[in-house]
């Protein structure tokens, strides 16, 4: 195989690719946001790159340290987190009482007390 039958998702991003679409992909949201152009984000897209970013942020949570799930200045609110949280359960058939009794059972995913 030849360097230019190698499509981008064959070879691992780095740092800096990952930096600069997170980058964008939050000043697209913050837009959307400030400017009330939610209809002008597709559910189907929100909800790919919801599902991605999940199933990364597990996978780095169950191989070693979980990772802060925010970033410093994200203006992430307590109700974000609650309205996103809940869909989620929803979306899989899960409640509040599993998730509880799922984190009484296991540390994957927890954060560090420092």
């Amino acid at each position: 195989m030849s360097p230019s039958d190698i499509s981008p998702s064959d070879t691992p991003p780095s740092d800096h690719d990952f930096a600069a679409l997170a980058s964008e992909i939050a000043a697209r949201c913050a837009d959307a946001i400030e400017m009330d152009a939610l209809d002008t984000v597709p559910d189907e897209a929100l909800g790919q790159a919801l599902a991605s970013l999940v199933r990364l942020f597990a996978a780095k949570a169950q191989a070693g340290p979980t990772p802060r799930p925010f970033a410093r200045n994200s203006g992430i609110a307590p109700t974000d987190v609650m309205v996103v949280a809940s869909a989620m359960l929803d979306a899989t058939g899960l409640n509040v009482f599993e998730l509880g009794a799922w984190q009484s059972m296991s540390r994957v995913g927890r954060l560090a007390q420092s």
